[in-house]
């Protein structure tokens, strides 16, 4: 019998079902937000900003390959087709609008995005927190998922009420999101205003890992890295990060993504100054954890899972990024890294963020303090220990878990008894 879970349905509900059938007879009439074709996709966002030059034309290449690897697989959902159209139009308009914004403001180009830190390690692993305390103080900043999602203006010309639409935006999409997979608030709780991953940028030069994780598509993630030019696609994110900056200046932007991990050379050479900070948990935990959050996705995609198949395949994805992380480390300068073992971030989270400032020479003063301690002192719906999964649910066995991530574990002396 399945311990309690948060995540307890396998399946979508009813009303999903029934969005699930509205959408079908709206792909019988061929309804253009359900066609997935390059063309259709590259249309819809001309129109929808009134805009032409999409830029370097190589993002065709990798989304031409995810457009054929969904093409061929079995399962998916209707809702599907107007989850991947809305991502990815929402992408080309992205791109649009980075190249109408960089035309208007040609200064954007010079600007530096300097000693950026950099929060990697896989989901659950504390990356939520370490990111908001470091950018808890006002000489630095995160990235709002507001902005994140739309980096651009909609209009020719940055104001408030801009932003306050594509806030409106945002919220719009996570309001969907919630009604679709209600346990996401406990999971992970997101706001038009929290400052969250920034994989949405990579996903406008059509170069996101997360695609592999959201979706299962092994293919994808292979393709990613293996034959797909990590580099030029770490160019491009810089660019939006130039962006954004123009828009809201900063001393130093606090990042966090998993998907560095698996480029994390191509990160250091596009970042030369940049700090890690390097999360690090127990894999076996980390898995399951993760394993229950992504399902949610998986679920709404494919209209059942198969809980242990997903299992597996985060298991083997995850255990090829921190692979890659780690080679790329060995021939990187250690001064650059800070590592954060789970077990220690959560006994005394602010003590162990003004270890990380004090190592890379950021201000950690009265003002700094204040701030981590307005975050903690803030009640979110995802507190720790709300969050009930039960790794056997996924198939995940201990020792084969650690067994096959034994030289991480060795490595960096992550304990394995600890929470």
């Amino acid at each position: 019998m399945d311990k309690e879970r948060t995540v307890s349905r396998d399946s979508i509900g009813p009303f999903v079902k029934a969005l699930d059938v509205g959408v079908g007879a709206l792909k019988a009439f061929g309804m253009e937000r359900t066609r997935l074709t390059e063309d259709a996709i590259l249309g819809r966002a001309m129109r929808e900003t009134g805009l032409t030059d999409f830029g370097d034309s190589r993002f065709r290449i990798p989304m031409r390959r995810i457009l054929g690897m969904i093409a061929k697989r079995k399962g998916l959902t209707n809702i599907a087709s107007v989850t991947f159209n809305h991502a990815m139009t929402q992408a080309a308009s992205n791109r649009l609008r980075l190249v109408a914004y960089q035309k208007a403001h040609p200064e954007v180009h010079d600007i530096k995005v300097e000693r950026p830190v950099f929060v990697l390690g896989f989901p659950r692993t504390g990356t939520t927190v370490l990111q908001n305390l470091l950018a808890s103080d006002p000489r630095r900043r995160g990235l709002e998922f507001w902005e994140i999602c739309n980096p651009l203006p909609l209009g020719s010309h940055n104001s408030t009420a801009d932003d306050k639409k594509r806030v409106r935006m945002t919220k719009r999409d996570l309001d969907i999101a919630y009604r679709v997979a209600p346990e996401m608030e406990v999971v992970h709780w997101i706001d038009a205003h929290t400052i969250e991953e920034c994989w949405p940028l990579f996903a406008n030069s059509f170069s996101v890992m997360n695609w592999d994780l959201q979706t299962g598509i092994s293919e994808w993630g292979d393709f990613l890295s293996n034959d797909w030019d990590m580099k030029w696609a770490y160019g491009e994110y810089k660019q939006y990060l130039q962006v954004l900056l123009h828009q809201r200046p900063t001393q130093n932007l606090v990042l966090k993504c998993p998907e560095h991990l698996w480029f994390l050379d191509e990160l250091l050479e596009t970042f030369p100054d940049a700090s890690i900070v390097w999360s690090h948990r127990d894999p076996y935990k980390t898995i399951a954890s993760y394993c229950s959050l992504i399902s949610l996705q998986w679920r709404t995609l494919y209209g059942t899972i198969d809980a242990k198949g997903l299992g597996s395949h985060i298991t083997k994805r995850f255990h090829q990024g921190v692979e890659a992380a780690m080679e790329a480390r060995s021939r990187a300068n250690p001064n650059r890294f800070f590592d954060v073992r789970f077990s220690e971030l959560i006994k005394d989270p602010a003590a162990m963020a003004s270890r990380i400032l004090t190592k890379f020479d950021l201000p950690n003063d009265a003002l700094t303090q204040a701030g981590m301690d307005a975050w903690l002192n803030n009640k979110r719906a995802d507190a720790r220990g709300k969050h009930q999964y039960d790794p056997d649910h996924y198939g995940l066995d201990a020792s084969r878990i650690r067994g096959r991530y034994q030289s991480y574990i060795e490595n960096f002396d992550v304990s394995t008894m600890a929470a």
